[in-house]
This record gives structure tokens, sequence and C-alpha cells, in this order.
């Protein structure tokens, strides 16, 4: 069931592509959409102030939204996406030539090298309590000594939480087709809990009513 449900994960991405910045960027607006947009600012000012680094990893880059910005710090920004059409859109969006692109199944990477960054936006949620930690490891072993993760997703008590029955999400496109998902909200002090019985250290916690990020080390002993 798991397996399926992954694979329809997969599905549902490669036929949002198209669509995805329209519906899915928080929009500038008056009330509670103005404050999710300014949260979103927000992590965008955050993600430009950060430092340079000689490689970065971007999981699930999706449509490029992340991997602009990325790209400005790094000579070197490998994107990973189980998506060929988010990658197509990404490469025309980004068309920057620092950015290597590769076609992966996030829950089936191995990392092959190492990086001073591994970086994923609203990626964590769309894996499995079950396959967290075993996920998270991997995302460990991608990391050179005193390299640094940064996450950035949506809190468990957000107030944008779309409701979800069994930890699944039902998502319909424009065109009227329905797929189902997977959405886990994590809560961020509860995943630095569970992230350092693996080996991360933390920097940096911040949570908001829409969104969350963190940022952590690899801790070597």
């Amino acid at each position: 069931m798991e397996d399926s449900r992954l694979q329809e994960q997969i599905e549902y991405y490669r036929a949002r592509a198209s669509e995805y910045e329209a519906t899915a960027l928080p929009k500038h607006a008056d009330g509670a959409k103005g404050a999710m947009a300014r949260e979103w600012e927000n992590a965008r000012r955050v993600v430009h102030a950060l430092p340079n680094y000689a490689a970065i990893l971007e999981l699930a880059c999706g449509t490029g939204v992340w991997t602009r910005l990325l790209a400005q710090h790094t000579e070197h920004l490998t994107a990973l996406d189980a998506a060929p059409e988010m990658l197509e859109l990404n490469r025309a969006n980004v068309g920057d030539p620092r950015v290597n692109y590769e076609c992966v199944n996030l829950f089936e990477w191995e990392p092959t090298q190492q990086y001073e960054l591994v970086f994923m936006a609203f990626w964590l949620s769309h894996v499995p309590d079950a396959r967290l930690g075993a996920f998270l490891s991997r995302v460990r072993r991608a990391l050179k000594p005193n390299g640094q993760v940064f996450i950035l997703d949506e809190p468990r008590g957000t107030k944008n939480v779309i409701p979800t029955i069994d930890n699944t999400q039902a998502r319909t496109l424009d065109d009227g087709r329905t797929f189902n998902i997977v959405k886990e909200y994590y809560d961020p002090e509860e995943l630095c809990e569970r992230m350092t019985q693996i080996g991360f250290t933390f920097v940096e916690i911040s949570r908001g009513d829409y969104f969350f990020w963190l940022r952590g080390g690899r801790k070597d002993k």
C-alpha cells in the first residue's frame, strides 16, 4: 500500500509540474494570506543570507523556486527530483550552468558523494514517518564533516493545514484529476530530537504560523 501511494505521489507531481508555481506559491494579500506571504518572504531572506558553499545538494528541487537562490551560493549545485517534468521546467526557469540535474526517486536514493549543504523545501512532509529515520540517515551521509542541512516545511498545527486521513491528502489538479499523497506535518522540535539521535546538531530553529525552518550540522564524534 505504501509503495503504491509513494508512486502515486510521484505521478501527482509529474502531472502538477506545469501548474505548480501558479497554485503553490503564497501571494501577497491582506489578512491571513498576507501573513503567509510575509512568512514565505522571510524564509526566502534567510536562504538568501546563507553563506557560500563549495557544493550544494537540493532534494526535490521542483520547478526551481529555491534552486534560483541556492545557485547564488555555490559553483556546484546538484538538483534532484523524481519528476522529469519538474526538472525540465527547473532547467528552463533557472538556466544556470552551475546546476546539475538528476532524475532520482528520493525513496531509493543513496548518496554517492558528500556536500557542504543539503537543502530541502517542502519535501520532508512527503516522507512517511516510518521512512523518516532511514531517509534522514542518508541525508547525514550526504554531508561532509561539518556540513549543514537546511529544512523548510510546514509544521504540525500550521494555519494552512489541509485535512489528512491516515497522513494522506487528496489533491486535485486543475483538470479535475485527484491523487492521494503523503502529508506528514512534523513538529520541528520533535523532528530535531529525532535528528539529534541520528547524529545532527542544530544551530537555528524557527517556527512561524505557516512555515518552519531549521539549520543543523552533521555531528561527528
